[in-house]
């Protein structure tokens, strides 16, 4: 793509929505969240045609907007930033030959938020499969978009109630022990104390740690890494100023009667934070990778192939996610 010429404050740019996984319900979730968006400046980047026969499928009634590089966005119409790949509209299942489509909206994405055209992105989710058996080499959004952006990145999924942040992400239970160390520990638990500070205006932010093992290990007696990993990292960053609390046992991290003591929480991998946060608003949830040079957010779910086409998906975390995303950019301009 060739450079644009916009110049606005970042919580005035548009987001750009990526277009993820044609075969899911992520036309549904987008034509339902119109109503609750139409007044945040945002557009779609995808096949055209795939959005026009969503909204025949789904009996809406709205136009469309075909954006060239200006991004002249139009309010009451769906902005449309063409794929130069066409999709094959077919609800209910993936097709590899969308694959190519998928990664060229994310990439366009991408260039834009890196060169500050637009406030963010918001990606719709992809079939990770399909797309990892057709050469992609990464296990999801988060660590493709922090290979684009050479930067670090941690995944932190919110909701009204929690902030929570994940060491490990996409890797097997089996390899959590072995993925661990004092520095990835470090880095992390870093990320998310300026994130917390700059994306969420958090001057002081406390931030309690999981363990690994049960019982947070049992002074070595059900696992060694607490006293060997977690607690060195810890011991270190309080030294740097850093208010960390643990490593806490991760099956009392979550009660309600400490939901609000903490201003994030930072798990070992992936289920430790994903099931709590799930269990208390699932519909709400927002993904957001922390650490990225831009905004990235995402609706907390999958594709659901099982109920696309059906009209029976619930928008509310996409709503959630376009919402926050220019929360974050608001928060991002003021810190300066």
């Amino acid at each position: 793509m060739q450079s644009l010429s916009i110049d606005r404050k970042l919580s005035n740019l548009p987001l750009a929505i990526t277009m993820g996984e044609p075969g899911g319900i992520n036309s549904e979730i987008f034509l339902k969240a119109i109503n609750e968006i139409n007044k945040i400046n945002h557009f779609i980047i995808c096949d055209p045609s795939w959005i026009e026969k969503s909204i025949k499928f789904f009996n809406k009634k709205i136009s469309i907007n075909i954006l060239d590089q200006n991004l002249n966005t139009k309010e009451n119409y769906i902005n449309v930033m063409p794929t130069k790949r066409n999709v094959i509209f077919k609800l209910g299942k993936p097709n590899k030959r969308n694959n190519r489509a998928i990664i060229e909206s994310i990439d366009k994405a991408v260039y834009l938020a890196k060169n500050k055209k637009v406030s963010g992105i918001v990606t719709l989710p992809i079939y990770k499969k399909n797309l990892i058996e057709d050469g992609f080499k990464f296990p999801g959004h988060t660590e493709y978009l922090s290979y684009k952006d050479k930067s670090d990145s941690l995944m932190v999924l919110m909701n009204k109630k929690l902030k929570v942040a994940t060491v490990t992400t996409h890797i097997p239970i089996s390899k959590v022990s072995k993925s661990l160390n004092k520095s990835l520990i470090i880095k992390k638990i870093n990320i998310l104390h300026e994130s917390l500070i700059k994306d969420f205006k958090i001057n002081y932010p406390k931030i309690a740690i999981s363990s690994l093992n049960p019982h947070a290990g049992e002074e070595g007696r059900i696992g060694r890494e607490e006293i060997e990993i977690i607690i060195p990292a810890l011991k270190y960053l309080r030294r740097n100023n850093i208010n960390v609390i643990g490593p806490l046992p991760a099956d009392t991290l979550f009660n309600k009667d400490n939901l609000e003591e903490y201003d994030a929480r930072l798990c070992m991998f992936h289920d430790q934070a994903l099931i709590p946060i799930k269990t208390l608003d699932f519909f709400n949830g927002v993904n957001f990778t922390s650490g990225l040079s831009f905004i990235r957010t995402s609706p907390d779910h999958g594709t659901a192939f099982n109920i696309s086409g059906k009209n029976i998906a619930n928008p509310n975390s996409l709503i959630s996610s376009i919402k926050q995303a220019k929360i974050i950019a608001k928060n991002r301009q003021s810190y300066g």
